[in-house]
């Protein structure tokens, strides 16, 4: 276990989540001794941050012990012959146990990163989006890992393999296939986890390292103390901080975790989070929550107050939450727990819609504290933030206010005339937000651990009716019905 706490501690410090191979290549007479002291050759990287820090790391180790590195372009499961074999000085990056099944590649010992295989999906298509909830799925051509996992988890139905990480995309967002299995750091590279309705599921977590032929085992002694002075210097840590890269690792929980009080808060919101803690959500933090903690405190505010508790670190988790809002200062769970509807403008008259919609509108535009519907809309509005929809409502009956911005199913039930209504934007799924902490991002991973087992045993539906099953699309992640 040589220092092997300094490597975790260090991977938990950065995201060097990199895909499948990493290339650097050798000459084409990887025979020739000359050659093998001057030049590498390997695949041609693919595109992205991490790749690059990959990339800039080896290379500079390697310049330290004289050689130089080039690359040539090669599809991803070929370079890993091509490596075995000898014809390439082996894979720049890839998981652990690549030299299992190709014995003439020989790992590099440093811990060069750390990545996820993650399943990526569509919410409405499949709820949370387990593997077996998904009808079919594609990958890249050559992710060992990924055929495996497939394997290990016995999923039968249709893949597709691609043959790039391009090709990939183009399968999933001209929905051809209905998930797609690929490294975290690929995911976050084409803006997967900033879409909201997509879901990110991690389904196993893997270190990686540098290999090389059986032709080049010598430098790996001088190559890997390069490394590990890099490490130990700070000069690792600061080539993936300035390529932007940020490494998180989902908690396993081998052991059930325990947290002596754990404070929850909410706003008020009718059959969901009452102030006397009856209610489905709150129904559903305690499932989660009090068998691993000694006291669950249970706070129902305004959504202002909720927000600014979280945010000013009076409590441990907010219910409700989209991962839009800027306003909130905290990781969302990966999970979501419902959808929210479609949020509406409502004027009394199409004159006042059209000046809205072009900053016109010279009276306020309301909307209930803690939401931020002022980002729909240009420069030049203003905004009264109201404690609930009913206010705003009888504020523009009074023609105090210029228009409303609130769910389209919140108009008030004494309204006899029509309001003027504009959608603004679809339904979000929401969330349960947390601090962006250790504490917090292991509070998250233990609430998404435990809505999927809530989920996919058929537990949630003695705390979800059928009405909010379906509006969430968790309906579709559950097992079926006994008659």
């Amino acid at each position: 276990m040589r220092d092997l706490i300094k490597h975790i501690v260090y991977m938990l410090m950065v995201l060097i989540t990199v895909g499948t191979s990493m290339p650097v290549q050798a000459q084409s007479s990887p025979n020739s001794a000359t050659d093998q002291e001057t030049t590498l050759t390997f695949r041609e990287p693919d595109a992205g941050p991490v790749v690059y820090a990959v990339q800039e790391i080896l290379e500079e180790a390697y310049a330290a012990l004289g050689i130089t590195l080039r690359y040539v372009d090669m599809p991803r499961n070929r370079s890993l012959v091509e490596a075995n074999n000898g014809r390439i000085a082996g894979e720049l990056g890839r998981y652990g146990e690549l030299d299992d099944a190709f014995q003439n590649l020989k790992r590099v010992p440093f811990p060069l990163f750390a990545f996820e295989i993650v399943l990526v999906a569509d919410r409405r298509n499949c709820g949370l989006c387990g593997i077996n909830d998904v009808e079919n799925l594609a990958f890249i051509s050559g992710m060992q890992t990924v055929m495996q996992l497939l394997q290990d988890n016995n999923f039968t139905r249709p893949t597709v393999q691609a043959l790039d990480i391009q090709q990939l995309n183009l399968m999933f967002t001209n929905n051809r296939v209905n998930a797609v299995l690929m490294n975290d750091f690929e995911a976050r590279q084409l803006g997967y986890y900033d879409n909201p309705h997509l879901i990110i599921t991690p389904m196993l977590s893997l270190i990686g390292y540098h290999y090389l032929h059986d032709n080049y085992a010598h430098l790996i002694p001088k190559l890997n103390a390069e490394l590990e002075r890099m490490h130990a210097e700070g000069r690792v840590t600061t080539i993936y901080r300035e390529h932007n890269v940020a490494f998180e690792r989902m908690s396993l929980f081998e052991q059930t975790p325990f947290y002596p009080t754990v404070s929850v808060t909410a706003g008020l919101m009718r059959d969901r989070t009452h102030v006397d803690g009856s209610g489905s959500y709150w129904d559903l933090m305690k499932r989660v929550f009090e068998p691993v903690t000694d006291k669950l405190e249970l706070h129902t505010n305004s959504y202002q107050r909720a927000v600014l508790g979280l945010n000013e670190n009076r409590f441990d988790v907010l219910v409700g939450g989209t991962q839009t809002q800027a306003s909130i200062k905290g990781v969302a769970s990966y999970t979501h727990f419902d959808y929210d509807r479609d949020v509406h403008a409502f004027t009394l008259t199409q004159q006042a819609m059209d000046e809205l919609l072009t900053a016109r509108l010279e009276r306020p535009v309301c909307f209930v504290a803690g939401y931020e519907y002022d980002t729909f809309f240009e420069a030049g509005l203003t905004y009264y933030r109201a404690n609930n929809t009913l206010d705003c409502f009888a504020m523009l009956d009074m023609k105090r206010v210029g228009a409303v911005i609130t769910f389209n199913d919140n108009t008030p039930d004494w309204n006899t005339t029509p309001y003027v209504e504009h959608k603004l934007r679809e339904a979000y799924p929401i969330h349960v937000m947390f601090h962006d902490t250790p504490r917090g991002r292991e509070l998250r991973d233990w609430f998404d651990k435990r809505m999927r087992e809530l989920v996919h045993s058929g537990e949630i539906r003695e705390l979800f009716d059928e009405t909010m099953l379906r509006r969430s699309y968790l309906y579709r992640s559950l097992p079926a019905s006994p008659n």
